[in-house]
């Protein structure tokens, strides 16, 4: 009986793994044969898409399936990864894929607060307001503007 349940467990293993390995093997569509709605998602990539393999390109298909269902920063935060992502170097690429597996190994801490670093490095910078210039020729300084509400 233990061998009969045995022989039928591994008969199970190798049909679903023969199953498994036909739907991962499963080509993905070339950019050409991706939708209009596909292509306008994943536009960003589009010279890139030829090198993906089919893993990448199943993982892009989901996240183009996802994205009319996200908000809209959501997307926005998407498209300008990906037209980061796209302008970079295979160089860049590289050292990029190294430090985020450096990084996923880290503690959720440590990648908090490297995410928190990230997210004040990307806050638009707020600049003064330059002094008005001098005028050519004149030898004296502009005085200083007040601040907006400011009485003398």
């Amino acid at each position: 009986m233990a061998k009969a349940l045995a022989a039928l467990t591994l008969g199970l293993c190798i049909v679903l793994s023969a199953f498994a390995s036909a739907a991962a093997d499963k080509k993905q569509p070339d950019w050409s044969q991706l939708t209009p709605a596909q292509q306008q998602i994943l536009a960003p990539l589009a010279s890139d898409w030829k090198n993906f393999d089919d893993r990448r390109r199943k993982k892009w298909l989901l996240t183009a399936k996802q994205y009319p269902t996200m908000k809209p920063e959501q997307q926005q935060r998407l498209q300008t990864r990906m037209q980061t992502w796209a302008k970079l170097t295979p160089e860049e690429r590289r050292v990029a894929r190294e430090n985020y597996k450096k990084l996923a190994k880290q503690p959720p801490e440590k990648r908090e607060a490297v995410k928190q670093k990230l997210r004040e490095r990307q806050k638009p910078e707020t600049h003064a307001v330059p002094a008005p210039a001098m005028p050519q020729g004149s030898g004296q300084a502009t005085p200083p503007v007040p601040p907006s509400g400011a009485t003398r």
